[in-house]
């Protein structure tokens, strides 16, 4: 079975309170494992220095589509959707969803 991942790249508002940010993603982090994903954020050292990217991945294609559907009817990302709007720390950048392919 392939694993799948989905990835948000965004990038920090020029002065943003970082500590602020950070404390942002690690609340969307802790609703991404709620609902069964394995989450990291990386920092862009190479391209588009200075980008952050969100990662989820999973087991498969299912467990992808489960957790994206009960996110979704979670009151609280959704919520969570809104505080990051009206943050105005990030902008993003791109979302890529991926699946692997065994070689």
């Amino acid at each position: 079975m392939a694993s799948a991942m989905v990835q948000y790249v965004f990038t920090p508002t020029p002065g943003c309170d970082m500590p602020a940010l950070f404390e942002l993603i690690k609340e969307s982090a802790a609703l991404w494992r709620k609902h069964g994903a394995e989450v990291s954020l990386w920092s862009v050292q190479v391209g588009e220095i200075g980008n952050l990217a969100f990662a989820a991945r999973f087991e498969s294609t299912a467990k992808l589509g489960a957790t994206l559907d009960a996110l979704n009817n979670d009151p609280a990302f959704g919520a969570w959707r809104m505080k990051s709007i009206k943050s105005n720390l990030a902008s993003w950048v791109r979302s890529n969803q991926a699946y692997e392919i065994p070689i």
